[in-house]
């Protein structure tokens, strides 16, 4: 009866990734404009077969997204046919991922209502390549909670090496280990993993390799983050000095709370870690809802409802809003529409962050 049940949840996940894979699809029907079914997959297509070799492609991802682009673009053998690879790997991903998290949730409701039918779920399950992070992220957090802390340093490692972010959360893993042997091995098992995956790369074109680091170093904030509207009132502010303002802002918070709550779970320190990151990070792209929508499915939040679907909401409105900025023209008046949309998506974040910090005060006690 379990099994049928997981069984049940996995086909529900591929249909709904499969409904956001025949969304940007009618990018080729050429049914609806490019500014609405936008995706990042079909923009990348001559990245994905313009290099020679794997290891000489400069795209803006780390190591292991990037060899999945150009994975994906050698199978395809069309752009129709790299779209279709990639929603193929794109919706097993999120089916994995759901395995994962069904075995964490001990409340399957929240399960379908933060993750699966989540809105974010639709519109980003086949827009970039989040999902090589979110399901290595789910494998770590669900080997975390069973204490096979090797293991979920392993994924953790794999999450990094697709989009860099899980690595907040060898931090809340280590913070687990009772004594400087095991924070060693664990460290150590992170390192090997990550050398594993990036050493060819490095080996064959470092300077393709280190081109991801460089560009989101000298990149400036996008204009649906929240460091623009802050560049608004403070017009001399650089991309440097947010970079450096920034990076003080989340280090200091991170330090503070991890250290703070250290007795806390695992799951909710790395939910913590992860809010913090998209509070204070120079860029927010809408997809990274699909970052925090885990976290929503296994933690015992109360009445998070109205304030999910208010993210929810906000955020796409980001996204429909912004998308002709960059494909059609870049008119100010993009800005002042989005302005209040991202206010209110970091308005909500604020509240997320609160309701963790209290959730970890209530697991420190206990």
């Amino acid at each position: 009866m379990e099994n049928r049940r997981v069984n049940y949840f996995l086909y529900l996940t591929a249909a709904v990734a499969a409904v956001s894979a025949f969304f940007h699809g009618l990018f080729f029907a050429k049914i609806l404009p490019w500014n609405i079914v936008y995706s990042d997959i079909v923009g990348f297509y001559q990245k994905a077969i313009s290099a020679f070799s794997f290891a000489q492609i400069q795209i803006e991802y780390p190591a292991l997204t990037s060899f999945f682009i150009r994975l994906t673009g050698t199978i395809g053998g069309s752009q129709f046919g790299y779209y279709l690879a990639n929603s193929a790997f794109l919706i097993l991903c999120a089916a994995a991922a759901t395995y994962f998290l069904y075995k964490i949730a001990s409340d399957k409701k929240k399960l379908l209502n933060y993750w699966i039918f989540a809105p974010s779920m639709f519109v980003f399950a086949v827009f970039n390549w989040d999902l090589l992070a979110v399901l290595s992220v789910a494998a770590a957090l669900y080997f975390a909670s069973k204490e096979k802390y090797y293991l979920a340093a392993v994924f953790i490692a794999f999450g990094f090496a697709a989009k860099l972010y899980p690595v907040l959360y060898l931090i809340p893993v280590l913070l687990k280990q009772k004594n400087w042997k095991e924070w060693l091995k664990i460290t150590g098992i992170f390192l090997g993993v990550i050398i594993l995956i990036n050493i060819y790369f490095i080996a064959s074109n470092f300077d393709s390799w280190l081109y991801f680091f460089e560009l989101n170093s000298l990149r400036n904030s996008n204009p649906d983050s929240i460091w623009t509207i802050v560049r608004f009132f403070f017009r001399n502010l650089s991309v440097s000095g947010i970079n450096v303002i920034s990076f003080l802002l989340f280090g200091s918070s991170y330090a503070y709370l991890m250290y703070k709550y250290r007795r806390a779970s695992v799951l909710v320190l790395c939910f913590i870690s992860t809010v913090l990151f998209l509070l204070f990070n120079k860029v927010f792209s809408p997809q990274y809802a699909l970052w925090i929508l885990p976290f929503l499915a296994i933690l015992p939040f109360q009445k998070i409802k109205g304030w999910f679907y208010a993210f929810e909401f906000s955020n796409l409105a980001i996204l429909f809003i912004i998308l002709p900025w960059f494909l059609i023209e870049k008119n100010i008046i993009y800005f002042y529409w989005v302005a209040p949309f991202v206010l209110a998506r970091h308005a909500i974040l604020t509240v997320y962050l609160l309701k963790a910090v209290k959730l970890a005060k209530t697991e420190k006690i206990s």
